[in-house]
């Protein structure tokens, strides 16, 4: 992971944001009923939004990724430590796939990350 790469969106995480809302969001705008503050629509092709991610498709890692209507990218992403990913994996039922984050991975990537928990 290049930290510095990706210390410069931490500001602007949306820890409330999931993968499959940011699709509907920016893939699919205008053909979705968000429309409340915490899922306002999308209004411009400028919008983003900054968000992590579990990938599970290989090992474990948690992932930084940067939504708009172009697509999803990949801003930076770390390895979960083994025994983090073992108790995510039994969490998940061993699910491969994009998943949220659960409360450890989040206090475990603020942690790596020298982010305020406050």
């Amino acid at each position: 992971m290049d930290e510095n790469a990706c210390r410069q969106w931490l500001n602007e995480v949306n820890w409330d944001m999931i993968h499959e809302d940011a699709v509907t969001m920016y893939l699919e705008w205008g053909n979705n009923n968000f429309k409340d503050t915490l899922r306002p629509p999308v209004t411009s092709s400028k919008e983003y939004s900054i968000y992590f991610v579990v990938d599970t498709w290989g090992e474990p890692k948690v992932v930084l990724n940067k939504m708009n209507n172009y697509g999803s990218t990949a801003l930076c992403e770390k390895t979960l430590p083994r025994d983090i990913a073992d108790r995510y994996m039994k969490e998940i039922g061993g699910l491969r796939g994009i998943h949220e984050l659960n409360d450890e991975v989040k206090a475990w990537i603020m942690k790596e990350m020298d982010m305020d928990q406050g």
